[in-house]
């Protein structure tokens, strides 16, 4: 028969390749391994992985990539004799494998003709999914278990070949890579962004294309491919959904080629479950052999995967779960409404009430819905899952929740929630209109609770601190954690109130409590609330450790999808901010996000304005930006709390100032929200006023500001906000400086030093600017100061030298006109010429002459440092060149060339 070379290749690299160096423990060649499997739906990027991770690893392989025809036994051996006589031509054996007649007798021929030592080498089949055949499965199989200990077969497949895979897998002879190892991490999807798109997506639109198509690198090649600008990004990540019609096309075509009519239908029925085991399965579905079925399911590689590696239940990959909703009008509605009730009568008997309830949502049966919600509704406000309870109560409508006065107090809570305050009031209005019958009465500990808490959302801490005291005096019917929530408003209200210490005492006992009865959601949001007072005590380093106590606690617990976690992520961000710990601040800011993913982007402002705050110390305009559009985006859809009014306030105007807008700090100043000195009591009214005193400042309204930071100090000297007393000597200081009285300035930059020995702040200071290093090296030459303020002066000098300017990034210095003049000149090494550089690699060439470091290079071209050292080595082969020192000055002859000799 004729062999088709084409066939025996590794398949060609695409243009842009994410180097998967992660991956590279799976690649060792031991002698103990027999087997390498790669097995996953299609997309992900099998073949291309083993081709690309090969050749970088410089491993001896031969390839034979396989096809439906290859499924008999006699054409299998053809192509399987010629790989293997190619992998023992690679490694220095001539070897004549003889054509036998069987494929059995072939192999056992060929395994007696292999010699016992060798270097090590790879055996790569393509496309294994293809290969069906029974005596073609036991041969490879008896293969397997007598190839030589320097031969590793390695296969590449959608489906999971019968070769007796568990059993190798516990001699530890196997070796896998599965759906969850080749889905793309931040990294790799960044890097395959920044090498495809001229403007790559913020990290938040990257993280968040990342959850959404969970790392499917044939999803994100999708979405950027279709990408022209960095809205339009944003704007196919919310329509990428398993609905889309692209998606749905190719489902169905993949679904056509791989299951029959039956296991169509099963899909579709379990489509309706979120996750499920073949206990629950069976009893929901009816038919024979589920379990079986479910099994031969996960082996074909259909977008299914085990929750956990060892465990029972299974999940659809996201988009094809949403495929699956989308086809499920091809069951009956009746059907459909059938099978939502049993799965809620199911996942109430397992224990998993927050599933009911969706399930029973969707069977859309009034009654059943409002018996469930009134049972499980506060152990599902205990347990967070606000946004379900919100969708329940709103499939149950008005008409029905104004009679009940539990379903009421639960629309009440889950409102709030969701910062839906008008809905909070709604409720409340429906609780004092009938507050006087029996049944309403019964739930005023729980009523007045829910008043006091929707007061102190409102900034009113006067009215919710006796509402609080009143809940405490009043036994709970309904809603056991009432005393506990309740006691917490007080504590939150004696904060607001500027009694940083009693609000301290009060806070730790709710942390007692909570300890004592099991309540890990209060708990969490004692040690926040802890966090934040320590803050505003000027006890960073006392708040951090407080932080590290809760992330314990919420890895313990497993409270990381529940919103308050956005709470302890928000804080910690901008602890770490201020600390200038600028990567951890966005790490925290981008958890903070990934909570409230499905909550809608409302409520994730404090982290892009942390994230915001972090992309203006790094100087890059362009994040910066973004984050700006979708801060005032977000401001613009509801009625924030003052507290994330002021930090978006302050963030804007830092914004402004970078950009040198005074008009829009002018126009802010006009609307901003009033505020009284003699009422700022806590950090929030500190910094919506020292946000106007910043604002007069950069406006040269200097006598009014000087007068509102004055006002405001008081407040703190008598409150004792250490940390709000710092902020407000720094803005002294650079006050001062404007207006030309450097002495004045300095004594308050001394002030706002002996501050910061206990608050440690940076960041507050690098606000200033260009000034501050000025201002340090003159007080450092002129003043005494203590030793730790000294320390801390000189740490401060150190960041506001090494502070990019903002928008001043450096640019790359060789871009494609450069390159274009470069390679027509006559004069150009002839290397350039033979061994054409890509346009990547002649920036980094240019990066490299400015002097940045392979980290640095990373950083400004949005790539992970492994595909720089990539690149770096793919120009220093094209280039003859071994050091780094060969490329600055190849780089510098270059530009000579057209700089002017």
């Amino acid at each position: 028969m004729t062999i088709l070379l084409e066939k025996l290749r590794p398949p060609a690299l695409p243009d842009t390749v994410v180097a998967r160096e992660r991956l590279n423990d799976c690649f060792a060649l031991s002698e103990r391994v027999r087997l390498l499997m790669v097995q996953a739906p299609p997309g992900y990027g099998k073949s291309t992985l083993l081709a690309e991770r090969l050749t970088q690893l410089e491993q001896p392989s031969a390839w034979l990539c396989l096809d439906a025809r290859d499924d008999e036994p006699g054409r299998f051996a053809a192509y399987f004799r010629e790989a293997l006589t190619r992998l023992c031509r690679e490694l220095g054996h001539t070897l004549e494998l003889p054509v036998a007649g069987s494929l059995a007798e072939a192999m056992e021929t060929w395994l007696a003709l292999l010699p016992e030592q060798s270097a090590p080498g790879r055996l790569v089949l393509d496309d294994v999914q293809h290969i069906r055949h029974s005596q073609i499965l036991e041969c490879l199989r008896h293969w397997l278990c007598h190839q030589p200990s320097w031969l590793t077969l390695t296969l590449a497949s959608r489906t999971r070949p019968d070769l007796g895979l568990p059993e190798l897998r516990l001699r530890g002879e196997l070796e896998e890579i599965g759906l969850s190892e080749l889905a793309f991490d931040a990294e790799e999807a960044q890097t395959l962004c920044a090498e495809q798109l001229s403007l790559p997506p913020t990290r938040v639109s990257l993280e968040r294309a990342l959850r959404r198509t969970e790392g499917w690198p044939l999803a994100l090649a999708w979405l950027i491919e279709r990408t022209t600008t960095l809205a339009s990004f944003d704007t196919l990540l919310e329509r990428l959904d398993g609905s889309h019609p692209d998606f749905v096309a190719w489902f169905d075509e993949l679904l056509a080629r791989c299951i029959d009519e039956q296991d169509h239908q099963l899909l579709l029925q379990l489509g309706v479950l979120e996750r499920f085991s073949p206990n629950l399965v069976a009893r929901l579905l009816e038919g024979e052999r589920l379990s079986q079925r479910l099994e031969a399911l996960e082996r074909a590689g259909l977008f299914l995967e085990r929750i956990e590696p060892h465990s029972q239940w299974f999940r659809f990959h996201r988009l094809f779960a949403g495929y699956l909703r989308h086809r499920r009008h091809e069951l009956s509605l009746t059907t459909q409404h059938e099978l939502h009730q049993r799965a809620s009568t199911a996942w109430l008997r397992l224990g998993n009430p927050a599933l009911a309830l969706a399930q029973a949502i969707e069977a859309e049966a009034p009654e059943p819905l409002a018996e469930l919600l009134e049972r499980e509704g506060p152990g599902l406000l205990a347990n967070g899952h606000f946004s379900l309870l919100a969708r329940g109560l709103a499939t149950l409508g008005d008409t029905r929740l104004v009679d009940s006065p539990r379903l009421t107090l639960l629309h009440g809570w889950a409102s709030h929630a969701q910062y839906h305050f008008d809905r909070t009031r709604q409720a409340i209005g429906w609780i004092e209109a009938q507050l006087e019958l029996p049944e309403w009465a019964e739930l005023a500990a729980e009523f007045a609770t829910l008043r006091a808490q929707l007061a102190i959302n409102e900034g009113d801490a006067e009215r919710a601190a006796p509402l609080a005291e009143q809940a405490l005096t009043l036994p709970p019917r309904y809603l056991a954690t009432t005393p506990l929530t309740a006691a917490a408003i007080l504590a939150e209200a004696r904060f607001v109130q500027g009694y940083l210490d009693e609000s301290l005492q009060r806070i730790h006992s709710v942390e007692r409590e909570a300890n004592r009865v099991g309540d890990a959601q209060m708990l969490l949001w004692a040690l926040c609330h802890q966090s934040e007072t320590l803050v505003a005590q000027g006890r960073l380093q006392a708040a951090f450790d407080v932080q590290e106590r809760a992330i314990a606690h919420v890895e313990h617990a497993g409270l990381d999808r529940l919103p308050v976690c956005e709470f302890l992520y928000r804080i910690r961000s901008q602890l770490l901010w201020e600390w200038q710990r600028l990567e951890a601040s966005e790490q925290a800011a981008l958890k903070g996000i990934e909570v409230l993913d499905t909550q809608g982007e409302r409520w994730t402002l404090q982290c892009h304005i942390g994230l915001a705050k972090v992309a203006l110390s790094r100087g890059d305009q362009a994040q910066c930006a973004d984050h700006i559009r979708r801060m005032r985006k977000i401001l613009v859809q509801g009625n924030y709390h003052i507290d994330w009014q002021a930090n978006a306030h302050a963030t804007l105007l830092a914004w402004w100032q970078a950009n040198g807008d005074l008009d829009a700090v002018a126009r802010w100043l006009q609307e901003a929200p009033p505020g009284d000195p003699a009422q700022a009591s806590n950090h929030f009214a500190q910094c919506n006023l020292r946000n106007h005193a910043r604002a007069m400042i950069l406006l040269g309204r200097f006598d009014e500001a000087e007068a509102l930071l004055v006002a405001l100090e008081h407040e703190t000297e008598r409150l004792g906000l250490t940390t709000d007393a710092n902020r407000n000597q720094i803005c002294l200081a650079g006050l001062e400086w404007q207006r030309g009285r450097h002495a004045e300035a300095l004594a308050h930059l001394r002030q706002a030093l002996t501050l910061a020995t206990r608050t440690a702040l940076a960041g507050s200071f690098l606000r200033l600017g260009r000034p501050l290093p000025e201002m340090l090296e003159r007080l450092l030459a002129e003043h005494e100061l203590e030793p730790l303020a000294r320390s801390h002066a000189e740490r401060l000098l150190d960041l506001a030298r090494r502070q990019r300017e903002f928008g001043r990034a450096v640019r790359l210095m060789l871009d494609d006109s450069v390159i274009d003049d470069i390679v027509s000149r006559p004069d150009v090494p002839e290397l350039i010429r033979t061994s054409p550089l890509t346009r990547r690699e002649w920036q980094i060439l240019g990066l490299i002459h400015a002097g940045l470091s392979n980290e640095q290079i990373a950083e400004q071209l949005s790539v992970a440092p492994t595909t720089v050292k990539t690149h770096i080595r793919s120009l220093y082969q094209k280039q003859n060149i071994r050091r780094r020192d060969e490329a600055i000055a190849l780089a510098g002859e270059l530009l000579s060339r057209i700089q002017g000799e």
